[in-house]
């Protein structure tokens, strides 16, 4: 497993639950309330615990406070130099997370003092300038400010199994999708730090990506992920300018971002208008049911989304739930970095969707759907034995159905694909 998590090939984030589980199964992970001296130790010597701790996101509660325990006892008692490796690991791990572990106030006061542990607090930061480009709408401005400031989501490398192609996506869309071309032409919408754009340019080296974004902080971020991946270019551009980039794509993916404009359906609009006929859409949007989730959980801080966001404010956030875990929020990956804490509770503007709404926005766009996609293998097996009819699940009223039974099905948001039909403007 070491060698998985630090092999520039893959993905370390596919294994950053799963590996600290197989340290808790096998015993070998202290407990929470273990004494921060042999956790000290055992870190030191632990080259398997100290690469998780290096390389993936903690997303885990239980080791996230194991770990803060730690660096606190290594802080107020003035021992990094005698776990440098410890240290090294700690301040690994707060270049991924932004600096979200939450600290209390004899930690601040010691902070004051040289520490080779600062950077553990206060990694460098991606972000850039907030007033670096103004744009026509003011919701557009406001979120393009906070990942100027935030760039999400945070991610050290990704990789894409093999055989995951753009051919073998769309030919499991099963009839009605298209065949991938030879040199597919593909925008990523939203791009963000990147992460969806390195999907799509491994799952086809032969095309060509074009990944936008509105934040300049988050695209330097991408490019510097990107860096090994000559087949991405990266632009900042409001994605209603679209047309402005003087070319039509065969697949277009926009994940997470039309449910955070003024008006969602009219910047789908102008994505459609730079799909090819017969082109496809991967798109991700916000379920109105499984946000009601998160609304709970903002009920609990309250008294703090409305203050200016700034770092500790975030961590402010985090410490009040992790005080009082409501469900399913302190389980989000998102839950674990600066970015994506303000991404899932503090997010500057959003517009969720339900199904009829979805249906509604792609009949009059002129797209089709091809398939929904349901978050695990369990949940497309009950769906296969519910609805034997649908086994393409392209049917609106069985998808919604499925959400009426399970409300948090799409916490994850809704995702589908669909194509683009002789019927679509543009």
């Amino acid at each position: 497993m070491q060698s998985l998590l630090t092999d520039s090939r893959g993905d370390p984030a596919t294994l950053e639950r799963a590996g600290w589980a197989l340290l808790g199964k096998a015993g070998l992970l202290p407990a929470p309330a273990a004494d921060p001296e042999g956790v000290a130790r055992w870190l030191e010597d632990d080259d398997l615990a100290r690469a998780l701790l290096a390389e993936a996101r903690v997303t885990s509660l239980l080791v996230e406070q194991l770990f803060t325990a730690l660096r606190r006892w290594l802080l107020l008692t003035r021992n990094e130099a005698t776990y440098p490796h410890a240290v090294a690991a700690l301040v690994r791990q707060a270049r991924i997370n932004g600096g979200a572990w939450p600290f209390d106030a004899a930690e601040r006061e010691a902070l004051r003092a040289e520490t080779p542990l600062t950077p553990a607090y206060f990694p460098p930061r991606h972000a850039g300038n907030r007033t670096e480009t103004v744009f026509a709408a003011p919701v557009t401005s406001a979120v393009a400010a906070q990942y100027e400031a935030w760039p999400y989501p945070a991610w050290t490398r990704v990789a894409v199994a093999p055989g995951d192609t753009l051919a073998t996506r769309l030919a499991a869309l099963g009839p009605g999708g298209p065949t991938a071309p030879a040199h597919p032409e593909i925008l990523v919408v939203g791009c963000g730090t990147g992460h969806q754009a390195a999907r799509w340019a491994r799952r086809s080296p032969d095309g060509q990506v074009t990944a936008i974004d509105l934040s300049a902080a988050s695209l330097r971020y991408a490019a510097d992920r990107c860096r090994d991946l000559p087949n991405i270019r990266f632009e900042q551009r409001d994605l209603h300018e679209v047309a402005g980039l003087g070319r039509r794509f065969d697949l277009i993916a926009c994940t997470g971002v039309l449910h955070h404009l003024p008006a969602p359906e009219a910047g789908w609009a102008a994505l459609v208008h730079v799909l090819k006929p017969g082109g496809v859409m991967h798109i991700a949007l916000y379920s109105k049911l499984a946000r009601m989730l998160v609304a709970s959980a903002r009920h609990r801080i309250d008294d703090l989304i409305h203050r200016p966001v700034d770092d500790d404010l975030l961590r402010e956030v985090r410490a009040r739930l992790i005080a009082d875990p409501p469900h399913d929020i302190t389980a989000s990956p998102d839950f674990y970095d600066l970015g994506g804490v303000h991404d899932l509770l503090l997010h500057a503007h959003e517009d969720a969707f339900d199904i009829p709404r979805i249906r509604t926005a792609m009949e009059h766009l002129g797209l089709e759907l091809l398939r929904f996609d349901l978050p695990s293998a369990a949940a497309r097996e009950w769906y296969r034995e519910e609805y034997p009819d649908d086994p393409r699940q392209r049917d609106y009223a069985s998808w919604a159905a499925t959400e009426r039974r399970n409300p948090r099905i799409f916490s994850a948001m809704y995702r589908f694909w669909c194509v683009k039909t002789g019927n679509a403007a543009g």
